[in-house]
């Protein structure tokens, strides 16, 4: 018959009360010891100390079950089907065991209910019982999301409020939770140097972390009252221990286990060899121990396996509000800015660049543990994920004035990476909160900004976007994919540039979660490349001559452009070492955002010029310049629309591609596009020219610009 083992994280009421036994009571010894209390189901487990044969029995007096604790003594009347705890008085009802044909040593006066006159003798089992033990099934315990708590906000390395530690690079560090001590444990050197762990215990956490392949975590957070209670009940022998016991950590001069743990990460080639044949070597050994006392225990088979726990569907949902100045001052060739960066100028440089990170978040997560049913005082994380969306509103201010060219690059924060703790949640295993999972926020980039000309310029553009992904990290590394990316909304205001500015932050934003602090990190989110670009200038020509009135001609510009990308980036990290893989995926290829003239009236200097012939003869081809005017901003290629009347014929231009009475012409905006139309005849005609776009993808809006062409019907052109 199968019996279930419901492992519980419950430290047991130690309250015990001491019975003064008959003489005659006395000098029969007890049959029977406890090993598992339910106090949620009011039933017992015992085990026959002579056959380990196991039963279970209710207690229906609270008191009674109260005061009961794990290795502690009974009796019992397997033919009535009762308890005794002090061999006299019946203290519970049998639900299951063994059967009345097991033999006894002796009677004990144990008064069978509800008979009161003639005492039934209490029976132990005789050692000769041939009969197959039953065997225990094992259930893993419940796992669930406690209620979010306000994370500590001194430093982001505080110490969960469910677990303290002491000597963290020794791995081992203590701690109460809910009544019971928490105790943490990393790698060989933690169980080996951890205190008041059972020695059982400690030598199959010791041969169990020798098993561990490459990457994985070997963090085990540790129920030590639980330890003690269930290595006393499934005692193990003194000859189960590691074969390699390691012998310290004084150097890897001689290879050991400590030598391997360091060469699954990092080494290669022969130290990895080693390492790979220690730990064949070490499973075999596990397997061979796990056969053993799974027999010894009763248990099911799978009992020594690591088995799953999930928690899933967690909720991680915040929204903070972040902006950072970066004040700069550079002179001459000065290589260090106030703000943390590097640059340089040509003169003195002022300015000022504020980012702006406002961050939502809104995500469900899901943190896998590995859980052994023997090994039930211990489990250990195994992989972190999420799925759901970030909004990240990049705000980019700038302030500048400067006489020449300066370029600064700042790292941000200027401090460096800054992790923002959000909240704690309190990872619950059978009702006990044993660990936590932190949650933060991640900030790191850089933001560049330089200019050239006469500069003096504020402005801001806005470009928040929402970005909805997925990933999974374990100690392999990270993996995971974006689903959508809309295209960012963008504004602009107050925006006053004369010169040139530009401002390109790489700012990662990403989502931290901490199992445990450092058990196990997870970090991932979109890493947007933005380049803010705002342009102004002002040109003015005058033109004087003795046969005509002196004309002028002025312009000016000013515009915005930002353009932008995103990658999705993720990191792994066990002990705050990244582990594994990362994870690097472009979600948006670098490309164009958005383009604005910031004049309310238009900017002239984003139109075409058309010079050439006001008179042309019909017959004959006239020849017309289209260039950029000379305030224009950009460099990029330009596409001119070009349209006429007349019906004139085009002659063949290289990158201009006609059709009749229009045409396109892809064409550099600093220099003159040459290009011919001949009229069939005589008459007033117009040519108009517009700049649609350029090979950046802005689009521009400006009116067009049209001449009026005099076309005589045969003969030279007028006055010539």
């Amino acid at each position: 018959m199968n019996r279930t083992l419901r492992p519980f994280w419950l430290v047991l009421a130690a309250a015990t009360a001491v019975v003064a036994l008959a003489p005659a009571a006395r000098a029969q010894a007890p049959c029977c010891s406890i090993t598992a209390i339910d106090a949620r189901a009011a039933t017992v487990r015992a085990k026959v100390n002579a056959t380990s044969q196991t039963f279970e029995f209710r207690v229906a007096d609270a008191r009674v079950r109260a005061s009961l604790r794990v290795g502690q003594a009974v009796y019992a009347n397997f033919a009535a089907k009762q308890v005794s705890l002090d061999g006299r008085s019946v203290a519970g009802t049998i639900l299951s065991g063994p059967g009345p044909a097991a033999a006894s040593r002796g009677p004990v006066n144990v008064p069978a209910q509800p008979q009161k006159a003639q005492p039934t003798p209490l029976q132990t089992p005789a050692a000769q019982l041939g009969r197959q033990a039953p065997t225990t099934q094992f259930v893993l315990p419940t796992i669930s999301a406690g209620a979010p708590q306000p994370a500590p906000r001194a430093t982001v390395q505080q110490v969960g409020r469910w677990s303290s530690r002491s000597g963290v690079g020794a791995g081992a560090g203590l701690g109460r939770a809910g009544g019971n001590e928490i105790i943490h444990l990393r790698g060989v050197d933690g169980i080996e140097r951890a205190q008041r762990i059972p020695e059982g215990a400690r030598n199959l956490l010791l041969m169990h972390v020798r098993t561990l392949p490459p990457g994985e975590s070997n963090h085990y957070i540790v129920n030590r009252q639980l330890a003690e209670e269930w290595i006393k009940a499934h005692p193990v022998p003194p000859s189960v221990k590691p074969s390699d016991t390691g012998g310290g950590h004084t150097g890897c001069n001689s290879f050991s286990w400590h030598c391997a743990q360091e060469a699954g990460q990092h080494a290669v080639d022969e130290a990895s060899r080693q390492a790979e044949e220690l730990r064949k070597k070490a499973t075999g050994e596990w397997n061979h121990v796990g056969h053993e006392l799974t027999h010894d225990w009763n248990m099911a088979e799978g009992c020594f396996a690591d088995h799953p726990l999930h928690l899933a569907d967690v909720p991680v949902q915040f929204s903070l509000p972040n902006e950072i100045p970066l004040p700069f001052k550079e002179v001459g060739q000065t290589k260090v800015g106030v703000g943390g960066g590097t640059g340089s100028a040509s003169g003195k440089v002022r300015g000022t660049v504020t980012i702006g990170i406002p961050v939502a978040s809104d995500f469900k997560a899901k943190v896998d543990l590995f859980y052994i049913p023997c090994l039930p005082f211990a489990i250990r994380p195994r992989s972190i994920s999420a799925d759901g969306t970030m909004t990240v509103g990049a705000t980019l201010k700038a302030s500048v004035t400067a006489p020449g060219q300066f370029t600064e690059l700042f790292k941000f924060p200027p401090t460096g990476a800054l992790r923002i703790p959000v909240y704690v949640i309190p990872i619950v295993i059978d009702g006990v909160p044993v660990a936590e999972l932190d949650v933060s926020l991640f900030l790191e980039g850089t933001v560049k900004v330089d200019g050239d000309g006469q500069v003096d310029a504020h402005f801001k553009l806005n470009a928040p976007h929402k970005t909805a992904f997925n990933f999974d990290c374990s100690g392999k590394g990270c993996s995971g994919q974006g689903h959508t990316v809309p295209v960012p909304t963008t504004t602009s205001e107050d925006v006053q540039v004369k010169g040139r500015v530009r401002v390109k932050p790489a700012i990662y934003t990403a989502l931290q979660l901490d199992f445990d602090i450092d058990a196990l990190s997870a970090r991932a989110g979109p890493q947007p490349f933005l380049l803010g670009e705002v342009a102004g200038c002002e040109y003015g020509a005058a033109q004087q001559s003795t046969a005509a009135p002196t004309t002028t001609q002025e312009f000016h510009a000013l515009a915005g452009d930002l353009d932008w990308g995103v990658d999705l980036r993720g990191e792994a990290f066990i002990a705050e070492k990244e582990v594994g893989k990362p994870l690097s995926t472009p979600l948006v290829k670098d490309q164009h955002l958005w383009f604005q003239d910031l004049v309310q009236s238009g900017s002239t200097a984003l139109t075409p010029s058309v010079e050439g012939m006001g008179q042309a003869s019909a017959g004959k081809p006239a020849g017309y310049k289209l260039k950029m005017h000379p305030c224009y901003l950009y460099t990029d290629a330009v596409e001119y629309q070009i349209a006429w009347t007349g019906g004139a014929a085009p002659a063949p231009v290289q990158g201009c591609t006609w059709q009749a009475g229009q045409g396109t012409c892809w064409a550099d905006p600093k220099k003159d596009t040459a290009i011919y139309l001949v009229w069939p005849s005589g008459g007033q005609y117009t040519i108009t020219v517009a700049v649609a776009h350029d090979k950046h993808k802005r689009v521009f809006k400006e009116p067009p610009t049209q001449v009026s062409i005099n076309v005589q019907a045969g003969g030279a052109p007028a006055g010539q």
